[in-house]
């Protein structure tokens, strides 16, 4: 009798372990499920007072690479780092999540991304506007920092070193990627779905809703050349077949940017 019920009970135990293993197969790690969670949270709205973009009447007017010192008011901020104060989190080289948006802004922002990762948020960035969508960016005039940076005359080799230091600060310094001629940018913005393509004075612009909108100081004019450039383009009509220049900036730059040695 003893050895009967021994047996049953060894039989009960296996298969109570049995649907404990099945049940296991339906439970993810805790590890798993906070950072699911917290890839949630970077894709919600952090301000939940203010509509978002998805909402019919949500802010409609973008600020991207705001940071934590920049914040508009009139605008749904945000950034990829998740900094006190910004709507949310999001990296803008990604698919956008919004549409019909009227307008963008980044200010010193598109020196902070590779040339490749300029190219995928220009795309995404044209995509998610209306059809009279406009952008507005600033970013480090690469005349300038030549013109104020570097004089090939200069006869004192103590002088010369401060400048070898100081062009590659502002090329490299502060996370800075790639800094923009006025032609690389006027070519890059025609040939990513950009027209109406305007630069503007600091603070200036032809529409209300763009002006007064930088907050970085600094802004110097030397040489005829301004310290930033400031340019607005209208998102065109059809966004064009981008292969061909994108082929030929990456055999110009992109690849050996790219390239390990």
């Amino acid at each position: 009798m003893n050895d009967v019920n021994l047996e049953q009970i060894k039989l009960d135990l296996e298969r109570s372990q049995s649907v404990i293993d099945r049940a296991q197969q339906f439970i993810k790690p805790r590890k798993s499920v906070d950072r699911n969670l917290q890839e949630i949270k970077n894709i919600q709205p952090k301000n939940t007072s203010r509509l978002s973009p998805h909402h019919p009447q949500g802010i409609k007017k973008i600020q991207i690479g705001c940071g934590p010192k920049n914040i508009l008011p009139d605008w749904w901020n945000v950034d990829i780092r998740d900094f006190p104060g910004i709507d949310c989190v999001m990296d803008v080289t990604q698919p956008w999540e919004f549409t019909g948006i009227e307008y963008i802004y980044g200010e010193h922002f598109l020196e902070h991304l590779s040339l490749e990762g300029v190219v995928y948020f220009l795309r995404h960035a044209w995509h998610s506007l209306s059809n009279r969508g406009m952008i507005r960016l600033s970013t480090p005039a690469l005349e300038w920092v030549l013109s104020t940076h570097m004089n090939l005359a200069e006869p004192d080799a103590k002088t010369r070193v401060s400048q070898t230091f100081a062009i590659n600060k502002a090329f490299h310094g502060w996370g800075h990627q790639f800094l923009y001629s006025q032609e690389v940018l006027t070519e890059l913005l025609e040939n990513l779905g950009w027209t109406n393509i305007q630069y503007c004075q600091y603070g200036e612009s032809q529409h209300a809703v763009l002006r007064n909108l930088e907050r970085h100081g600094k802004y110097r004019i030397h040489n005829g050349y301004p310290s930033v450039w400031i340019v607005e383009a209208s998102k065109s009509p059809i966004f064009p077949d981008i292969s061909a220049y994108v082929d030929r900036i990456e055999k110009q730059y992109i690849n050996y940017a790219n390239a390990q040695h």
